[in-house]
């Protein structure tokens, strides 16, 4: 038994593990032509034929998504430069009196700007200048009045000024009827929205006596009428259906009357243009598969395959002329 254990003790003592570790050789030429459907050509023409179906897929679909359904609304403001002249009022005259509300200022502007009118340092009024001349009725104060008119590009940067026009708003008998008592204000001088979206203008009515019948002229050919039971701000709110004139201009006109009579008005300015159809989402794939160079190179890789295909049928040829010239 121990020499049966001894011998087999040493037959399992001197297995060897054999790894099989790959070994490579040079392949001497054998002189015979490989036919082409032996090569990769094939594969490759393929590979870049899929990758052509490919980017015109990607083309057309950017194309399609640009040109309809699927695409965002998106409208943007090109600011111009700022108004190289300033606005100038010459109407009413420096000095001039007057015994009715409202009146109206006009006079001298750069086309296409955005005039604001401001009695007193107060904003009264926006208009836009339409071939060089702007009018829009102001709301004075009683008593002495300074005008000035300031001409603004769509930045709000605002051009040269011009000097003030003084006017004076004489006292009624009563005193009653005029905006001296009460007065109606903005923060905004314009707003731009297009048609089918609900324009919002903060509107505040100061002084006077509750309550305010207040009347919204929207420049469309419709209108509101609502009631304030105290001063204060409120909001008035409207839907245009359709673009609107100069520049895609409506006049805004709000007046109020409150209980005793007295009077405002204001006069703003809505702009309201079409939105231009736009689609980021294509626009993205279109920068990125319709570069300038992607169809040139992809055809270039195309052509130098197939150059390669044609060069190496021609070698073939003369080989074999060769060798059946040596046979």
């Amino acid at each position: 038994m121990s020499c049966d254990r001894g011998r087999t003790s040493s037959k399992y003592a001197n297995i060897q593990i054999m790894l099989v570790v790959p070994r490579y050789s040079h392949r001497s030429h054998t002189g015979r032509l490989t036919h082409h459907r032996d090569t990769s050509y094939a594969l490759l023409v393929f590979l870049t034929l899929g990758v052509g179906v490919l980017m015109g897929s990607f083309s057309w679909a950017a194309r399609s998504a640009t040109s309809g359904g699927g695409s965002y609304a998106i409208s943007a403001t090109v600011p111009g430069p700022r108004p190289a002249s300033p606005a100038v009022i010459t109407s009413p005259s420096n000095g001039q009196s007057f015994s009715t509300n409202p009146v109206t200022v006009s006079g001298t502007c750069p086309s296409k700007a955005l005039i604001k009118i401001f009695t007193n340092g107060i904003l009264a009024g926006s208009v836009l200048c339409e071939n060089g001349r702007f009018s829009i009725p102001v709301d004075l104060v009683i008593g002495k009045n300074d005008l000035t008119a300031r001409a603004y590009n769509a930045l709000d940067q605002e051009g040269p000024s011009s000097p003030a026009v003084t006017v004076t708003l004489n006292q009624p008998p009563g005193g009653y009827g005029f905006s001296s008592e009460l007065i109606i204000q903005s923060e905004n001088y314009y707003r731009g929205t297009q048609p089918g979206e609900e324009v919002v203008w903060p509107v505040e009515l100061v002084g006077g006596q509750a309550p305010y019948a207040v009347s919204v002229d929207w420049g469309d050919g419709t209108s509101d009428l609502i009631t304030r039971l105290a001063p204060g701000p409120f909001t008035v709110r409207h839907t245009y259906k359709k673009v609107g004139g100069y520049l895609g201009s409506f006049p805004l006109i709000i007046r109020a009357t409150d209980a005793v009579g007295h009077t405002a008005y204001l006069q703003l300015t809505t702009i309201v243009n079409a939105a231009v159809a736009s689609s980021t989402n294509a626009k993205t794939v279109a920068q990125q598969f319709n570069i300038v160079w992607i169809w040139p190179l992809w055809i270039v890789v195309l052509l130098m395959i197939l150059s390669f295909w044609l060069g190496e049928r021609r070698e073939k040829k003369i080989m074999q002329r060769q060798m059946e010239a040596l046979a």
